[in-house]
Parts: structure tokens; C-alpha cells; sequence
């Protein structure tokens, strides 16, 4: 959670920063805190200034000594471009990270191995909101109570999370894909690269924190959340709500959501594309993209092409160079951005092809693209 820099701190370092650096790197949790680190900070830097930073975060992660030497070294890269601000972040099992700019000094933080906090178990059983599993790997449902409700599913990037702020906070956390709030439970995705071992107990804290408030409900409901979903999947219709938690990788369930892709609501269609796309296999992913781009839905299309990007595979390059005429504008600013992403290269004429787009946004990002080349 970040901690306003007007907020007065102690200025000692911890005692146990380097038994708790060591820790870190031990406990596989260097990922978690660089991605902290990474919204942070690092966003901020130049790309000339990255490659030092990141150097030196995996030097601090580790149980390699970390000196004075270091420490002005890493304050000297991040200072000219981070001028304030300090952040306070919970990694799990009792361990902190804060660090931030004071007095003109960059500081990096880390305490609480030697104080074994309450496990992540603790806090299931003990807390007010309640993890619980769910068909989907990368997902877990939290029980917050309430009544049962149909929920809205939110994609990370997606334009009408706007209008639900603690949605968007929870984005605003490293590797968050995608968001359900119902009635009585918010389930969240988080992405292939990232570990629920790591991300549940911090995750839990801020569901909690944002939706926990309303307590039980205030009489026990005529039907539970699975009597309503196993009354659902009884149904000849599909919801979006029922779709988002299907495994793309589990038989009966990918056949369920290849059926939605060629549903008559756009919105059934856009999150059944999304979740194929979560699939381990290439082959379904490819295929779930080609159905995708090929709708004649700008928010399927849209859904499609902002997932297809946030997998990084070159195997998509020809679907993003396809994308790039697209009659909708975000479509082809989304395109030019994506082959940036994985490097112009091969693609540079067709993104040159471009630079003279009708819409300025389009125009700008194919200027930023080339320029990077």
C-alpha cells in the first residue's frame, strides 16, 4: 500500500535488512518485490537508467553484500527521475519493503525475517473475508459476504473499470489480469507469470480492505452462490459471470467456451476469447485470437488484441500486423504499440505504413515505435 511522502517515518534502517534480504531471495519472493519495485520506481526511469537499477535489485535480493558503494549508486540512478515519494508493501509472511526518496536520498528497505508474522493460513481462517479455490488455476474467489448477485467481469486496461474504483485499485497491484465483483464474492486473476503461494496473503488484505466492510448479510440467502451457478450451467444461455472462472485447459470446459465464442451477445463472445487465450496451448491460443480479430464486435476485437499483447508471443506478430487497419483507431494504436513491444523489426514497414494514420494517437506511437528501432 503506498504511503503518502508527506508521512513521517523513522529514519534508521532496519537491523535486520540483510537477514532479511537473504530471506527474501530464499523464499522465491524477489518476484513479488520487484514487481512493486517495478510500478514504483522503474516505470519512472529512463531506458538508460533500467538496466543499472535492475542490477542492482538483484545484487540487493540476494546474499551477496550490498555497500555503501551500492547504495549511492542506486540512489544516484533513481533520484534525477524519482524526485519524492515513499511506498510501504506487505511481500507475506511478515516481511516489508519500503523504500522511497528522502532528503534527496533513495532508500531501500527491507525488515521482518526475524519476526516470523502470521501465516497466510492464519489469516484465511481468522479474517472476515474468505479465499476459496476455484476451476481456474490463476484465480481464486474471495468470499466477502453479501447477497448472491450477478457479477461484472473487468479486464485489466478495460474502459469501464473506470467506473469502479476499487477495481482499479486492485490493478494498480502487480500482475492483476482481470477482476469479478459480484454480490457476495470478488475474484481475481493474476497473471502466468506470478504465484498465488506469493500474491494471497497481500491480495487478501486489500480485498478485505475494499470490500469487506459490508460484513455478512444480514439474512441467510434463499440459494447459495453454487446453487445459482449449477442452475446456470443448466441453462441453454451463457453469462459472462459463469465463463470467467472455466479452466481453458480442462476438456468440458474448453468446449463450453468455444461454444460462447459464437454466442449472440458480444460481451459472452469477449470474455470467452479471453479466457481461451489463458490456455497453455499455443495452438487453442492462436485460434481463439483468429476468431477474436475476425469479429465484427470492437469490444470483442478490443478485448482480443489487449490479451493477445499482454502474452508477449512473437507467434502473434502477424496477427498485430493484420490489426494495424483496422477501422477502429485504439485497435491500431494497440497494434503499433504491441509490435514495439516485441521489437519492430520485420514489421517496420507496415508500421511506417502508419505514421500518416488519420488518428493522432496512432500517428504518435508509430513516431515513439520507429524511433525506438
Amino acid at each position: 500500500m503506498a504511503i503518502p511522502c508527506f508521512t513521517i517515518l523513522p529514519m534508521t534502517e532496519p537491523r535486520d535488512l540483510d537477514s532479511t534480504r537473504a530471506a527474501i531471495a530464499a523464499r522465491n519472493l524477489t518476484a513479488t518485490a520487484s514487481g512493486y519495485l517495478t510500478a514504483d520506481v522503474a516505470m519512472q526511469l529512463p531506458f538508460e537508467s533500467l538496466i543499472p537499477f535492475k542490477a542492482l535489485l538483484r545484487r540487493f535480493f540476494s546474499e551477496e553484500a550490498f555497500t555503501d558503494d551500492d547504495k549511492q549508486t542506486l540512489s544516484e540512478t533513481v533520484v534525477p527521475h524519482v524526485p519524492g515519494g515513499w511506498w510501504e508493501h506487505d511481500l507475506g509472511g511478515g516481511i516489508s519493503l519500503n523504500h522511497g526518496v528522502r532528503e534527496g536520498e533513495y532508500l531501500i528497505w527491507v525488515s521482518g525475517a526475524e519476526a516470523p508474522g502470521p501465516s497466510v493460513f492464519d489469516r484465511v481462517f481468522d479474517g472476515p473475508v474468505v479465499p476459496e479455490a476455484t476451476p481456474h488455476p490463476r484465480k481464486v474467489k474471495f468470499i466477502v459476504g453479501g447477497l448472491p448477485a450477478p457479477g461484472v467481469w473487468y479486464l485489466r486496461h478495460d474502459a469501464d473499470s473506470g467506473d469502479e474504483p476499487r477495481v482499479e485499485r486492485l490493478f494498480a497491484e502487480p500482475d492483476v489480469t482481470d477482476v469479478m465483483v459480484a454480490g457476495d464474492f470478488v475474484t481475481v486473476g493474476i497473471s502466468s507469470r506470478a504465484s498465488w503461494e506469493h500474491r494471497l496473503e497481500p491480495l487478501l488484505a486489500l480485498v478485505t480492505e475494499l470490500f469487506g466492510a459490508d460484513g455478512a448479510p444480514a439474512e441467510a440467502p434463499p440459494r447459495t452462490r453454487d446453487e445459482l451457478l449449477e442452475e446456470a450451467r443448466r441453462s441453454s444461455g451463457e453469462r459472462p459471470e459463469e465463463l470467467h472462472l472455466l479452466d481453458p485447459d480442462s476438456e468440458p470446459d474448453r468446449s463450453r467456451l468455444w461454444s460462447a465464442v459464437s454466442a449472440e451477445d458480444p460481451k459472452v463472445r469477449r470474455v470467452a476469447v479471453a479466457i481461451l487465450l489463458e490456455s497453455a496451448e499455443t495452438s487453442e491460443r492462436e485460434e481463439a485470437v483468429r476468431r477474436g480479430m475476425s469479429d465484427g464486435s470492437r469490444l470483442v476485437r478490443r478485448t482480443t488484441i489487449d490479451a493477445a499483447a499482454d502474452s508477449g508471443l512473437e507467434a502473434f506478430r502477424s496477427v498485430f500486423e493484420a490489426a494495424l487497419t483496422d477501422r477502429d483507431s485504439w485497435i491500431r494504436w494497440k497494434a503499433v504499440r504491441s509490435l514495439g513491444a516485441l521489437g519492430c523489426g520485420v514489421s517496420r514497414p507496415k508500421v511506417e505504413a502508419v505514421a500518416e494514420d488519420v488518428d493522432f494517437q496512432v500517428r504518435f506511437e508509430a513516431a515513439r515505435v520507429l524511433r525506438q528501432e
